[in-house]
């Protein structure tokens, strides 16, 4: 008999393609095969799934489509959410082994679908958490697709035990992003001038004699926190990868020292002794690729490889124009898809998976990493306070530990400072870390 899953359907579609790949490359991997053959499907000796509206009584095993799958172009979509062992379900099925169409309600999750339609916007264009489906559902803390991709192989094991599924492997990345890499160091004289005079117009004679004490080396700056976030990885053998925000232009949200001075270099000398290196597109950069591309050379010029990950400063992602963007200059894995209001699943998954450009109907060569949790989100979003966001931390690495997915966090150099707002958030960050990697 053949071990290999054969799927019927139809019409293989560029949306179908890249769904069952998700499903049975990434997620639950086993060997499988898409055929639009009736006789081969017919005549198969071994696994095999009917994804078509001609069900019958025949099929061993069988899923009835809603048609999102077979479109093309985006058009509003009638969700009515349900419940099934437990789980959140939409696009509804009365025949078939599964009460709903699992493949397009994952698609419609994991493409963002509901990101191409108009919705209100925050003050950094910015979808927001609100919007979504998932929060206005309660599972945005809950990497939905794996638990569905876990009743599928489940169901598809009762009937097919033979079936053989690569089992997934739980990991976890710690990622910093280096949006403001030292607190007084790095300057150049006319910006080290400017915050000279700024706290003398504000009679700030504290700050004043800390930024002097900074550039004569008698006092470590306050966001140099790099030998410490060093101990802590290397402690648990992870493997980081360090953001760095390289706009040679400052602006109001792009606020990192001199990208071309020797202070950013050897700082990412140092991390690259440690961690892998990835760009932060500014916040000016807004997708365009020159700009990109120029911050990107900013950062490579102090290494001896090309960059190929990235992280959107301020987690401004705009779909599709961020990951053609990424595309364009061969970026690979972007670990951008998070909501800055809350933290969870923004695509419901925590799995990665390559971006499906609806506009173009064609998978991109990016494949997204999704981040779970940021320390901003936690603190500056949500109010949170170290015992509470500890608490929200822990109920997110479970979830995916159960689903055997990728824990990956958000955490910049200036939170572990323990100064301003970010007192007794150094403790968060350890036992994060330390439940991560256990």
């Amino acid at each position: 008999m053949n071990m290999q899953l054969l799927i019927y359907t139809p019409e293989n579609t560029p949306r179908l393609k890249y769904t069952f790949a998700l499903f049975f490359e990434h997620i639950i991997s086993v060997p499988y095969r898409i055929t639009n053959d009736n006789e081969e499907y017919a005549n198969w000796q071994g696994p095999k799934l009917n994804y078509s509206s001609g069900i019958t009584e025949k099929d061993p095993f069988s899923i009835n489509p809603s048609g999102l799958l077979f479109q093309s172009g985006i058009s509003p979509q009638k969700i009515s959410i349900s419940e099934w062992n437990g789980l959140k379900i939409f696009f509804p099925s009365a025949s078939g082994n599964l009460p709903f169409d699992i493949f397009s309600a994952a698609f419609y999750l994991v493409s963002r679908y509901e990101e191409y339609f108009d919705r209100p916007l925050d003050c950094h264009a910015r979808f927001q958490a609100v919007s979504s489906l998932a929060y206005q559902n309660q599972f945005l803390e809950q990497p939905l697709v794996n638990f569905w991709a876990m009743q599928l192989k489940k169901e598809l094991l009762k009937q097919y035990p033979m079936l053989a599924f690569k089992e997934a492997v739980y990991t976890y990345t710690p990622t910093i992003d280096i949006d403001v890499a030292y607190a007084h160091l790095g300057r150049t004289a006319a910006v080290t001038a400017g915050g000279y005079l700024r706290m003398l117009l504000k009679l700030n004679t504290k700050g004043i004699l800390e930024k002097t004490a900074v550039l004569l080396g008698t006092k470590q700056d306050p966001y140099d926190t790099y030998s410490y976030q060093e101990a802590v990885i290397k402690k648990y053998k992870l493997s980081p990868i360090y953001f760095f925000l390289a706009s040679s232009i400052r602006s109001h949200y792009d606020r990192n020292i001199n990208p071309g001075g020797k202070t950013f270099a050897a700082l990412v000398k140092k991390a690259n002794g440690f961690a892998q290196i990835g760009i932060h597109p500014s916040y000016q950069s807004a997708s365009r690729a020159d700009v990109v591309k120029s911050e990107v050379a900013n950062v490579e010029r102090c290494l001896t490889y090309k960059i190929t990950k990235s992280r959107q400063h301020f987690l401004r992602v705009r779909l599709p124009e961020t990951y053609r963007c990424l595309a364009e200059l061969n970026i690979t894995d972007d670990y951008s898809l998070a909501y800055a209001q809350a933290p969870g699943f923004r695509a419901s998954i925590c799995t990665p998976f390559p971006f499906y450009d609806l506009r173009a109907e064609k998978t991109l060569p990016v494949i997204i990493h999704p981040p779970a949790v940021m320390d901003g989100t936690l603190n500056e979003y949500m109010n949170m306070s170290p015992g509470d966001a500890e608490k929200a931390i822990e109920r997110i690495i479970a979830q995916v530990k159960y689903c055997r997915g990728e824990f990956i966090s958000i955490w910049h150099n200036h939170s572990l400072s323990e100064r301003d707002n970010w007192e007794n958030w150094k403790e968060v960050f350890e036992n994060m870390v330390k439940w991560a990697a256990s």
